[in-house]
């Protein structure tokens, strides 16, 4: 199963709206964390299902999958 990670260079959370990245507003099964606003998320890949809406919204492209 593919992996998402977030390119910690590419990653802007002031991008999104409040500092919170927008991937976790779409990710249904909360695998995106993000411990304040502005900081940079991480994935709980124990969560992740791999269905790709987070790439869909992040505003910087910094979400992808590997395998």
């Amino acid at each position: 199963m593919p992996k998402a990670l977030i390119d910690t260079v590419r990653c802007r959370p002031e991008l999104c709206t409040g500092g919170i990245c927008a991937g976790r507003g779409v990710c249904d099964v909360k695998a995106i964390r993000q411990e304040e606003p502005g900081e940079a998320p991480w994935f709980d890949w124990s969560r992740c299902r791999a269905c790709s809406k987070c790439v869909a919204v992040c505003p910087a492209k910094a979400i992808s999958f590997v395998r």
